[in-house]
């Protein structure tokens, strides 16, 4: 049974314990409670919570369910914090948490969380509104650095600079660092980055609209490390940023540099002829045309995703191109560009797997 409930996420578990005394026993077994998983609007994180720990913690001499290690409250599920400090008290050794669109969530509940939770590697606070920084408490104990390994911080918007010098130098073992419409922070945040955080793998400043080209030279420190990088819709990044990323961040993956306009065939063959590893490029709106995509089809034979949306100076023959020499494609946006069924057919002849995504009716 606790096999068949493993299945199961936590609401789910919590209605089925009503069923009959032999489920409610089965249920509370700590082996089903390693992950508590609340999600949808109409479940208050609080109250479900300060439920569940109640029953687990009630198993214990010390009140602590050591047995948690992943807490997700998705969908609209929210917490405050008040229940924030709860799970802080109660579950020590949690690795994950993601509490997302927690409005009301404050620095001070984040830091005792922090604080006390000594193993948490994997932190999504998405849409957390107040949070400003993640520090440590001073004087509960030695001073110390966070293990955080993963870090969400999409639309904290009141995250800024200094915000983001703090959280560099408390998390040095961060991998993944997403600040998606971070809008304060800009050049002189990222400059604390590369600085701090030297096994950073992946970073995303999308919409970040006040980082520029002098922020992108600073995170090219990162070197060989970095393997993915979005700075869509970053609208003052140009070719010179790009083609210092590309030259030092040699090993890179992914690349997002949708809608930043100033972005041209210039950059565009330094990329191609300094990152052959290329995964994944989404171009979108960029200043582009059938000589970059040459290059980049002769240099990046192994790229796999593609996006051209809204590239207006491409044409058949750059399209043509990417399918002769990238035959491994799997993914093609060409949606809103001057793309006849001459291109289509290339792609379809030589890119057997390749699924396109396209605004011509006469495709077929």
């Amino acid at each position: 049974m606790v096999r068949i409930f493993e299945w199961l996420d936590s609401s789910e578990l919590c209605n089925i314990a009503r069923v009959c005394r032999r489920f409610e026993s089965v249920i509370w077994n700590p082996a089903l409670w390693k992950i508590i998983k609340i999600k949808g609007e109409e479940n208050s994180g609080d109250r479900a919570i300060k439920t569940i720990l109640r029953r687990l913690c009630g198993q214990t001499r010390n009140g602590a369910c050591p047995g948690v290690e992943r807490v997700l409250l998705a969908d609209g599920c929210r917490l405050t914090d008040k229940g924030l400090q709860l799970l802080s008290r109660r579950c020590p050794e949690i690795t994950h948490l993601q509490i997302q669109n927690s409005v009301t969530i404050t620095n001070q509940a984040l830091s005792d969380l922090v604080t006390k939770c000594t193993n948490l590697q994997h932190l999504d606070i998405t849409g957390c509104a107040q949070i400003t920084c993640i520090n440590i408490n001073p004087g509960l104990e030695p001073p110390r650095r966070l293990l955080l390994q993963y870090l969400d911080l999409t639309d904290c918007a009141s995250i800024c600079d200094a915000g983001i010098k703090v959280i560099a130098r408390n998390c040095p073992l961060l991998v993944y660092l997403y600040l998606r419409r971070c809008i304060q922070v800009t050049d002189a945040g990222l400059k604390f980055i590369p600085n701090f955080c030297i096994a950073l793998r992946e970073l995303s400043v999308s919409d970040c609209t006040s980082v520029t080209d002098f922020g992108l030279y600073e995170l090219a420190k990162l070197g060989a490390t970095l393997r993915y990088l979005s700075v869509a819709k970053c609208d003052q990044v140009s070719d010179a940023g790009l083609k210092v990323i590309a030259r030092r961040c040699y090993k890179l993956r992914y690349l997002n540099a949708r809608g930043c306009e100033a972005v041209s065939d210039d950059s565009i063959n330094v990329l191609a002829r300094s990152c052959p590893r290329l995964r994944a490029l989404d171009i979108g709106k960029c200043d582009v045309s059938d000589a970059g995509l040459r290059a980049l089809a002769e240099s990046c034979p192994n790229l796999k995703k593609l996006s051209l949306r809204n590239c207006d100076m491409i044409t058949d023959r750059g399209i043509q191109c990417i399918a002769y020499y990238c035959r491994g494609l799997q993914q093609l946006n060409i949606q809103d560009c001057q793309i006849s069924i001459e291109g289509y057919r290339a792609v379809k002849k030589y890119c057997k797997r390749c699924i396109i995504e396209h605004t011509n009716p006469g495709f077929c």
